[in-house]
């Protein structure tokens, strides 16, 4: 055989292993992301801000399934749009109004909805105010539902800020539209993929070491001698 023959079936060799792995890797990667607990009796059931009605759909499955007896919303900050519709006298439903909403029509009562009074910008800020809301309550376990991609950094941030004072069981939405074996053919799941592993790898890498758990006392600094 020339070298020049072997050289290309080489070649061959290697393109025909990728075309089989890089299924496989990607398939992987999006199943990595997804994270989901056998289901538990819990205090309360958490519904993150973000995709509707998914998530409020599954939080409705798991209360009328009996898992808990209490559904707890969040507040998603207001936007300068909505700011000036405020101004403007125009009353628009914001998304924790629009999940209390479907919740109550799909038979839920009203006593049994909480919402946490202040809003939050991103999932750390919702997790610590979340987590000061059922401490303050005495839950000490929560079913924590969001998206299927979303799960498992939400799952990693709330145990993180617990730190073992209320036990995450995470409900990833049933209802959610993401495929973990087959997002890269989706552009907007290859953007959420993307965009979720940067998320993940800044909470591995820095701030689940320089975030403190919620309502712990930050170490004092020794003092110069």
């Amino acid at each position: 055989m020339s070298r020049r023959r072997a050289l290309a079936l080489g070649l061959l060799a290697v393109l025909a292993a990728l075309l089989i792995a890089a299924p496989l890797a990607l398939r992987a990667a999006g199943r990595y992301l997804v994270e989901s607990d056998p289901l538990e009796r819990a205090d309360a059931i958490v519904v993150l801000t973000g995709s509707y009605p998914d998530r409020i759909l599954e939080a409705v499955d798991l209360y009328k399934a009996g898992w808990a007896p209490r559904i707890i919303l969040c507040r998603e900050p207001q936007n300068a749009g909505f700011r000036r519709l405020d101004a403007l006298g125009v009353k628009v439903p914001q998304l924790f109004e629009l999940n209390r909403s479907v919740a109550e029509q799909l038979g839920v009562p009203a006593q049994a909805i909480a919402v946490v009074d202040r809003p939050a910008g991103s999932t750390f800020s919702e997790a610590e105010l979340v987590l000061e809301y059922v401490l303050a309550r005495g839950d000490h376990s929560i079913l924590l539902v969001t998206s299927k991609y979303h799960s498992r950094r939400a799952a990693r941030i709330y145990r993180h800020l617990a730190a073992g004072r209320v036990h995450v069981i995470t409900c990833p939405a049933r209802d959610d539209d993401f495929r973990a074996d087959g997002w890269w053919h989706d552009r907007a799941s290859i953007r959420r993929v993307v965009i979720e592993y940067q998320k993940l790898l800044t909470f591995l890498l820095f701030d689940r070491w320089r975030l403190l758990p919620v309502g712990a006392e930050p170490t004092p600094s020794p003092t110069a001698g």
